[in-house]
């Protein structure tokens, strides 16, 4: 029931390590909510956290509940936490030392029981000593790190998720050439895992034959 703080590269399965954990959990039975911190500016990304009342800002038409409250009992995951601005980050702390919340607009705490999981491809170490990443916040997210290597520090692993996805994409109806095979082993996939998906479903869809 730890908070986990998942780092590695774009592309190298961040966001299926916290499905995994999530539904390894206790709290598989309660919802497993996503928020891409990266995806929201600073004001919009409070509001989807947190909530909001109606008439809170322009275009706040009703009153709407935040990821906090929608993922009370199961995890919240919040990919890209190195993007969130400091004035997201003092709120996210809060809440996370007292459990409990304000909608954008209100006044009234809101209790939460949420397990959070963080993903991230920055170095937080590094934005934390640059001051860009509060230390207190860090060291609340920082209980267990798991760190993705990328798939050119683990070139076994090629081949089996490339004939994984190819059965995927082809019903097992094809296979590789050995050439092919060595290609794709000496391929460096600076995209990681989602590149070598995309590259056996474009194959599955321009190769002929078997």
């Amino acid at each position: 029931d730890s908070t986990v703080l998942i780092v590695g590269e774009s592309g190298t399965g961040k966001e299926l390590v916290a499905n995994a954990l999530h539904q390894n959990s206790p709290r598989k039975g309660y919802p497993l909510i996503k928020v891409s911190c990266a995806a929201l500016p600073e004001t919009l990304l409070e509001a989807e956290l947190f909530g909001h009342e109606k008439g809170a800002f322009t275009g706040a038409l009703r009153q709407r509940r935040g990821r906090f409250e929608m993922a009370n009992r199961g995890t919240l995951f919040l990919d890209e936490i190195g993007e969130i601005s400091p004035v997201v980050q003092v709120k996210l702390l809060r809440a996370l030392q007292e459990r409990t919340f304000e909608r954008v607009g209100s006044s009234e705490p809101i209790e939460t029981d949420v397990r959070l999981v963080c993903a991230t491809q920055k170095d937080l170490r590094k934005e934390v000593a640059q001051g860009r990443f509060r230390e207190d916040l860090f060291y609340r997210l920082n209980v267990v790190e798991l760190n993705l290597p990328a798939l050119r520090e683990r070139p076994e692993d090629v081949l089996p998720l490339a004939n994984q996805f190819l059965a995927e994409f082809t019903q097992g109806k094809a296979r590789f050439s050995a050439a092919v095979a060595a290609g794709l082993a000496r391929y460096a996939w600076p995209g990681n895992v989602r590149e070598l998906r995309n590259a056996m479903e474009r194959a599955a869809l321009l190769s002929r034959g078997e």
